[in-house]
């Protein structure tokens, strides 16, 4: 009787342990989403242009307009180590999506951005990595 408590109680545990860890991972980071959008006057714009997030976040770029668009990091705090994720790839059809996650490549700071082809009509962005600057 006593062994069949005591798997109980194991059991219960073990469930108990499977649901707290997706909830609390699923708290400690979470997903800012980008829209590629056309603006007025043939522009085309990031929304919102400027984000702040925290290592473990991802930002999702999300294409919402009428022309292909990619992310291209220009300028960044020194110590940033982004490699071959400073530009991003190209998102051509509605709905795609570029996940860019904020992780030890990433120092606190500003970082700008870009959309390539974009660039000369307005197709700028911030990200400011850890807490916001006042």
């Amino acid at each position: 009787m006593r062994s069949a408590s005591l798997v109980s109680i194991a059991l219960a545990a073990a469930v108990a342990l499977c649901v707290a860890l997706p909830l609390s991972a699923q708290s400690a980071s979470h997903v800012i989403t980008v829209k590629m959008a056309d603006a007025p006057n043939g522009q085309f714009v990031f929304q919102p242009a400027a984000i702040t997030a925290q290592r473990g976040d991802t930002v999702r770029f999300v294409q919402a307009s009428s022309a292909p668009h990619d992310v291209d990091f220009k300028k960044m705090p020194k110590g940033a180590k982004l490699g071959a994720e400073s530009t991003g790839p190209y998102v051509m059809n509605p709905g795609q999506t570029y996940d860019l996650v904020i992780d030890g490549r990433f120092i606190d700071g500003v970082y700008e951005f870009v959309c390539d082809p974009h660039e000369s009509v307005g197709m700028h962005g911030t990200l400011t990595v850890g807490a916001p600057t006042k």
